[in-house]
């Protein structure tokens, strides 16, 4: 059952420099690589928007959240998404990770309370430590997150660190997604290579 209490967003506003080409529309499977994102997303709640700067051309109908700051940094894709929030929460996830898994959304989701209760911030721990691009986000970190910026301090780290966060330990994600390939994202063209021949 798709919940409504928390809305989605994928960032597909990245500079993708090390990739030297935009990741959102990369064919994977037949298919851009941010509708793969998109489609496990909507499996799981209601709402699923793209956040990008303007002029961005996704091959997609999906709905868009403009980002017009010229900052290209997640943290400021998280302000976009957050500021246009009719949700209690947004599920904030990059474009690149094809290979989530909707029962790990699912744990995730679950965390989250419908009201402005609980943690600010959930996100999972992975192998590599927290996951701040595939976590959830409420909207009471806005004022917090427009300090940052106006401060230039836009490392997703750090406000997971200073936050009331809640980190899903790694055991508890492996129970639903064993090898954690929700996780496996690209950065470069081998890493599209290997994920296609993974598969």
């Amino acid at each position: 059952m798709k919940l409504a209490h928390v809305e989605a967003a994928v960032l597909v506003g990245g500079q993708s420099t090390r990739m030297g080409r935009d990741k959102a529309s990369l064919p994977f499977r037949g298919r851009p690589l941010v509708e793969h994102v998109a489609s496990v997303l909507g499996e799981c709640v209601e709402r699923v928007r793209l956040v990008g700067r303007p002029g961005s051309e996704v091959p997609t109908d999906l709905p868009w959240i403009e980002d017009r700051d010229e900052i290209r940094a997640p943290l400021i894709g998280i302000h976009a998404a957050l500021s246009a929030c009719e949700a209690s929460a947004v599920l904030v996830c990059a474009c690149d990770m094809p290979l989530i898994d909707p029962r790990l959304v699912f744990s995730l989701l679950g965390l989250v309370t419908a009201s402005d209760d609980g943690a600010a911030i959930v996100a999972p721990e992975g192998p590599r430590g927290p996951e701040p691009l595939l976590a959830i986000y409420k909207p009471r970190l806005l004022p917090e997150i427009e300090r940052r910026i106006a401060a230039k301090e836009l490392q997703l780290m750090a406000l997971l660190r200073d936050s009331d966060t809640l980190l899903v330990p790694e055991s508890d994600l492996r129970a639903v997604d064993p090898e954690l390939r929700s996780f496996r994202n690209l950065n470069r063209e081998q890493d599209l290579e290997t994920l296609e021949s993974d598969c």
